[in-house]
């Protein structure tokens, strides 16, 4: 055999050996490597699967972070349209003034109230009302800012509640520090004011503290409507925005207060003096209270920021030709229900910031929402749905 030939089967000998000692060092390495795939993969589905999860506990918002404190269905669970209002329609209130917003650019909405199909809301960083066409018509000419928004150079209105009686408009300023010469001391009253609107601009007919005092600035009224005695006047239901009506208890849950007013003038001086306090269901388990609404059925809307819910009930006390006995006012938790604002795809919470509530008929909600907290208090989903107008269906 020639050389030449003895070389070649040799080289092809020495490639054979050479590749099967390759494979045997390959296939170990491929086997692990298919291996780690497969554990980083499943690692991953994990813990997707375990965010999803995560939306089918009940998640309450506080400041928009969401914390785990109660069962609550999840999403998915084939009864969300039956507990959770439907968005009808809804738009920023950005979207509703043009060259009428008195150099607005934020709207801190706290309340809302509707008169002959105008809506008319407040913000606690503003003196101003905002009144609009009750189907968000943008930029209308009718949708105007009605009074100056600086009325009080500097001091903001603190306003969070606003209803209507016999062509005036009052507007409840939360908690206001004020000085009690007799006790030598400082205390906090809800103020009320009475305004006269006319054009775009109001007068103050009033100003009158309430009887009921407060810890501190922060959890006086948070809503308030209106309602007639059996004599025919004016009583006002004042809703506590932390439970027992307290700041330093105001995280017991499911506690609920309203007090009970009524004007009475001495001398020069005013005052809404307490008549009695009404208990708000336990069913309305909520970390703080927003806003109240009242029907002329006697249905009762109660809004909650936080835990972004609306608690209906009925209230109990009201005769045939509508005027109500105040001692027998109660919150009926017969027929109530608990309705969950809507959610995102994730069943996660968006309207974070609903401050004011009103009906727009039985079956209907008129909602505004608060402007949404800075510097990471609040989660930045919560952005989408602050400074707005909402429209909801009742299930």
């Amino acid at each position: 055999m020639p050389n030449s030939e003895v070389f070649f089967r040799g080289m092809q000998a020495s490639r054979s050996q050479g590749s099967a000692s390759c494979a045997r060092r390959i296939w170990p390495r491929t086997i692990i490597a298919g291996f780690s795939f497969f554990i980083i993969a499943f690692l991953a589905l994990r813990t997707e699967m375990n965010r999803e999860a995560g939306s089918s506990r009940a998640l309450s918002t506080t400041m928009g972070r969401e914390r785990v404190t109660k069962k609550a269905p999840a999403c998915n669970d084939g009864k969300y349209s039956k507990r959770t209002l439907q968005l009808a329609y809804e738009l920023p209130f950005a979207g509703l003034f043009n060259k009428y917003n008195r150099g607005r650019q934020k709207y801190e909405a706290s309340s809302v109230t509707i008169v002959n199909d105008d809506a008319y809301a407040i913000c606690d960083g503003s003196w101003a009302i905002s009144k609009f066409e009750s189907d968000f018509q943008p930029f209308s000419p009718n949708n105007i800012q009605i009074g100056d928004p600086n009325r009080e150079e500097y001091e903001e209105s603190g306003y969070e509640a606003i209803f209507y009686d016999k062509d005036i408009f009052y507007v409840v300023r939360e908690s206001v520090e004020m000085l009690d010469e007799s006790r030598r001391a400082q205390t906090y009253h809800a103020v009320i004011e009475e305004l006269s609107i006319a054009g775009r601009d109001y007068e103050v007919l009033a100003a009158c503290p309430s009887e009921f005092e407060f810890e501190g600035t922060s959890k006086g009224f948070e809503g308030a409507v209106a309602i007639r005695d059996l004599n025919n006047d004016l009583v006002v239901l004042g809703l506590c925005e932390g439970n027992y009506c307290s700041e330093e208890r105001s995280k017991d849950n499911g506690n609920g207060r309203i007090i009970v007013m009524k004007k009475v003038i001495e001398d020069d001086s005013c005052k809404w003096s307490t008549i009695r306090e009404i208990k708000i269901p336990s069913s309305a388990n909520f970390h703080d209270y927003s806003d109240i609404a009242l029907n002329e059925d006697g249905r009762v809307a109660i809004t909650s920021q936080e835990d972004s819910q609306v608690w209906i009930g009925q209230l109990i006390g009201r005769k045939d030709d509508g005027l109500w006995d105040i001692d027998a006012l109660e919150l009926s938790d017969e027929e109530s229900q608990v309705y969950d604002f809507p959610k995102n795809d994730k069943c996660k919470t968006v309207y974070c910031t609903i401050e004011g509530i009103e009906w727009m008929g039985a079956h209907m909600l008129l909602a505004v929402s608060d402007r949404m907290k800075s510097k990471g208090k609040q989660h930045f989903r919560c952005f989408e749905k602050d400074q707005s107008v909402h429209a909801f269906l009742i299930p």
